[in-house]
């Protein structure tokens, strides 16, 4: 190979540099780091030393963090925590993915409330995914927003290449919604939790084998969906059973008529945002036709008889208008469609060729046939059935 990155034959010349390169005249020269990053895409093995530093380098600089984590955060750091993310996921996936996972996690929710890391976290079971907790460590609750969402994003880019279970992932999430008062990161990690469940299933529909995803040679991975919803259905339960502890509690502890104010805060609990986050995922994944098994409508009649309004309201609306909603959605399919396949290529300006010409006509073709079936369902759908 013509060049070689110093750490692995001598010392990184700038600490607060990515790395330096060692070419054949023996000229160091400063690498950054999407610079190493594509050298160790090449050949992991050669400078698998030099992302041993940069990992050491992005543990230092947390430790130094830690000190105080609502500091305004340094760029380099937000830098090197999405490169440690993206090479431990593509040419380190394993031991040193792992690593990088348990430690960006611990640094969103605290060293104590990660598990599942590993090969484990392939196998664990709903029950084994421990619910959300009311609170977080001080150090996790004052950390910067900056490096909260480039941990947030860091995670998300290793899940989509494979590196992190998906049931690990949605339990942290879950407890970052539940706990951080952010609301445009509560919607980030929304949206991603479910278009993973919406992905995992997508590529079973489609036949593929996506171990990425989940799924099982294109086959519809029942079992982790079923793992999914027992965790959703032990979240509603138990937010409902917490919220009617605090309101008999409530009621015990009140005297001479008069009501605690901060029984009354109109804010959700952890437990009860969580729950109703919960019901509005399985609200939309059912509008999807992802989840429209027993369970669903399971989890969706426990939060209909939830004590809290809001987890409450979401589960009714659910009941009220779903039928109208899901065929409002064909409706608006079938019309893009309809509006996709008006569109043909003529090729008036292009040389005229045969697979040109056959193209147009497979166009043509196919416009006619969707016009025709358009026609016929729409006399169908008159009561007259088009006859004046």
């Amino acid at each position: 190979m013509a060049t070689k990155v110093a750490s692995a034959g001598g010392p990184l010349s700038n600490p607060s540099s990515s790395s330096t390169v060692t070419p054949s005249n023996s000229t160091n020269l400063p690498l950054k780091l999407s610079q190493l990053q594509n050298l160790i895409k090449r050949d992991p093995p050669a400078y698998k030393e030099d992302y041993d530093t940069q990992f050491r380098r992005l543990t230092s600089l947390i430790d130094i963090l830690l000190l105080s984590p609502n500091a305004d955060p340094s760029p380099k750091l937000v830098e090197l925590i999405q490169f440690i993310a993206a090479v431990s996921s593509s040419s380190f996936k394993g031991k040193e993915s792992d690593e990088v996972a348990r430690v960006l996690m611990g640094l969103l929710v605290g060293p104590g409330n990660v598990t599942g890391i590993g090969d484990a976290g392939n196998h664990i079971s709903a029950s084994a995914l421990p619910l959300v907790n009311d609170s977080l460590p001080l150090p996790a609750l004052q950390l910067h927003r900056e490096i909260r969402k480039a941990c947030v994003s860091a995670l998300i880019l290793m899940r989509n290449k494979g590196a992190i279970p998906p049931l690990i992932l949605l339990q942290l999430f879950f407890q970052l919604m539940s706990v951080v008062p952010d609301k445009n990161l509560r919607e980030s990690l929304y949206h991603h939790i479910v278009n993973d469940i919406r992905n995992i299933n997508k590529a079973s529909k489609a036949g593929k084998h996506s171990p990425k995803h989940g799924n099982n040679g294109g086959k519809r991975d029942e079992k982790l969906n079923r793992t999914i919803l027992s965790f959703f259905h032990r979240i509603v339960s138990a937010s409902a059973n917490e919220s009617v502890h605090n309101n008999n509690y409530n009621n015990d502890t009140s005297s001479n008529n008069s009501t605690s104010a901060a029984s009354f805060t109109g804010e959700d609990s952890p437990t009860d945002f969580a729950a109703k986050r919960a019901t509005q995922i399985t609200c939309d994944l059912y509008r999807h036709q992802v989840w429209t098994d027993e369970r669903s409508i399971h989890i969706l009649a426990t939060a209909a008889t939830h004590p809290s309004p809001s987890v409450m309201s979401r589960a009714l609306r659910f009941f009220l208008n779903i039928e109208e909603t899901m065929a409002f959605d064909k409706k608006s399919s079938e019309e893009d469609q309809w509006h996709g396949v008006q569109k043909v290529d003529l090729h008036l300006h292009s040389k005229k060729t045969k697979s040109r010409q056959r193209m147009v006509e497979k166009q043509l073709k196919n416009r006619q046939r969707k016009q025709n079936e358009r026609e016929g369902k729409t006399i169908a759908e008159r009561e007259d059935k088009g006859v004046e």
